[in-house]
C-alpha cells in the first residue's frame, strides 16, 4: 500500500516558494524544505520524483505570483508604463524570485515578453497615433528599458526611487516617441578606433548631417 503523504503538493510548493523568497534557489534542497516543513524529506518525495521537479513547480509559482501582480496594470493610462513600475517594484521586493523567473533555465520575465505586457501594443498604437510597425519598435525600446532597469533593482532594491523609475520610463518613452514621429532615418554611427587628435563628434551634428 503506497504511503499516505503527509503534505499536498501545494502546501509543499507554498513552502518551497517562501523558501526561495528568503534564501534563493540555491537554498531549495530536500534538507532545508523538509526543515521548513517540520520533518524529514521523506514526505516530500510522495508528492514529487525529484527536487528538480520540485523546482519547476516553484518556478511555475514564481511566474503566477508576477502574473497576478501586473493582472489589472490595462485598467491604468499609460498602461505600459505602469506595468514597468510594477516589474521594477517587483524585482525591489521580490529580488530572488525576480531572479528565478530572470536567469533560471527558461526564465520568462526579462527572456520572454510577458503576455500581459504585450497586451499594451494595442493603447500604445491607439493612445499615440502611431503605426502597428512603430508602436511595436517604441514596445521593444521600452522592454528592454524596464527589463534593465528591473535587473538593476534586484541587485540594489534602494536604487531607484519610484519616482526616479517613473520620470526614468517617461524620457525613453518620449524622447523614442518623439524620433519614431519625426519621420527621420535612424542613424547609428560605427565605433572605431580613435585617430591621432580625432575629437568625439557631436552626436546631434552628425544625426543632421546624415538626413
Amino acid at each position: 500500500m503506497p504511503r499516505k503523504a503527509l503534505f499536498t503538493k501545494e502546501e509543499i510548493v507554498e513552502k518551497a516558494l517562501d523558501l526561495v523568497r528568503r534564501k534563493g534557489l540555491d537554498a531549495l534542497t530536500a534538507r532545508e524544505l523538509g526543515t521548513a516543513l517540520g520533518c524529514s524529506s521523506r514526505p516530500i518525495f510522495t508528492v514529487f520524483n525529484s527536487m528538480e521537479e520540485v523546482a519547476s513547480a516553484v518556478k511555475q509559482a514564481a511566474q503566477q505570483l508576477f502574473s497576478d501582480y501586473v493582472a489589472d496594470v490595462n485598467n491604468y493610462t499609460p498602461a505600459f508604463k505602469e506595468f514597468g513600475l510594477r516589474l521594477v517594484r517587483f524585482a525591489h521586493e521580490e529580488q530572488n524570485l525576480f531572479d528565478l523567473l530572470a536567469f533560471h533555465r527558461d526564465a520568462n520575465v526579462a527572456n520572454k515578453i510577458h503576455p500581459k505586457a504585450l497586451e499594451c501594443l494595442e493603447f500604445i498604437c491607439s493612445d499615440y497615433g502611431i503605426t502597428k510597425e512603430q508602436s511595436h519598435r517604441l514596445f521593444i525600446q521600452l522592454w528592454a528599458f524596464v527589463c534593465g532597469l528591473a535587473l538593476l533593482s534586484s541587485n540594489d532594491a534602494k536604487l531607484y526611487s519610484d519616482e526616479v523609475v517613473s520620470e526614468m520610463i517617461s524620457l525613453q518613452f518620449a524622447s523614442t516617441l518623439s524620433f519614431l514621429k519625426s519621420g527621420k532615418k535612424l542613424v547609428s554611427p560605427t565605433p572605431h578606433l580613435r585617430a591621432e587628435n580625432e575629437t568625439t563628434p557631436n552626436i546631434i551634428e552628425y544625426l543632421e548631417k546624415q538626413q
